[in-house]
């Protein structure tokens, strides 16, 4: 078995003068990243693995859940291939991994979140709202093979 958390960056501010992949996250989006992530340290989630884009409010996210499910944030994997990327894409990098990792935690942006969730499930979710988790069982062996069969939601955590 093989699980995947979607995780969706937190509220991130347009006010700055900033490049967008360097948005800052907002207080409301920091404040509701730590009680997603708490939420989750109470379902007793422990990712084998921490992935995130590397824009920002997306690592910014990672490091709070990583700080709030006691993972270490300096082993979060810094990928460049979420930001800007389409789900196809993330799913390719995904189905990459190490197969020593059962559990795998992705922090990336919408539309590519959402639509990666609706490919995996057969489902159809219009909109993971920031900060939030989705949470997916996979009945595989191998991360070669993600997709090849339909993913069950175990939960969405909702960031709003």
């Amino acid at each position: 078995m093989k699980t995947l958390y979607l995780v969706r960056h937190a509220k991130a501010s347009w006010d700055e003068n900033v490049s967008d992949w360097e948005r800052p996250l907002t207080q409301s989006g920091v404040e509701r990243a730590h009680k997603v992530a708490k939420a989750l340290k109470a379902k007793k989630i422990k990712p084998d693995k921490m992935i995130s884009s590397y824009a920002f409010r997306a690592l910014n996210t990672a490091v709070i859940f990583a700080l709030d499910l006691r993972y270490p944030a300096t082993s979060i994997e810094v990928s460049q291939s979420i930001y800007e990327k389409r789900a196809i894409d993330i799913l390719d990098m995904l189905r990459k991994q190490d197969n020593k990792a059962d559990v795998l935690m992705l922090f990336g942006h919408d539309p590519a979140i959402t639509e990666l969730y609706n490919m995996l499930t057969r489902k159809l979710l219009l909109k993971l709202s920031t900060s939030s988790t989705a949470g997916i069982q996979f009945n595989i062996k191998h991360w070669k093979d993600l997709g090849n069969s339909v993913g069950k939601t175990l939960f969405i955590e909702p960031g709003k």
